[in-house]
């Protein structure tokens, strides 16, 4: 299953569908822990149909993704899923 998100894109300006790739959580290991503790936060990924770059949505301090869970990958700083 694929999942898109209705999304404008920062560089070439396309407004469409773009595809998730995956999230990843900021905080896992403690990056940014001298400013929100050792609560989690998000970044999503997702595709520009148009011109392929990658767009970042960032979900509330706490909160897993607004993504439904049959999609959901967790990715880190190499872009790889979460356990590879």
């Amino acid at each position: 299953m694929v999942y898109r998100k209705l999304l404008k894109c920062s560089t070439c300006g396309n407004v469409g569908e773009f595809e998730y790739i995956g999230s990843r959580d900021v905080n896992r290991e403690g990056e940014v822990s001298d400013i929100i503790g050792s609560t989690s936060m998000w970044i999503s990924y997702y595709r520009c149909p148009n011109c392929g770059s990658v767009e970042v949505e960032f979900g509330p301090v706490g909160e897993r993704p607004d993504v439904p869970e049959e999609v959901f990958r967790e990715v880190g700083k190499d872009g790889k899923e979460v356990g590879e």
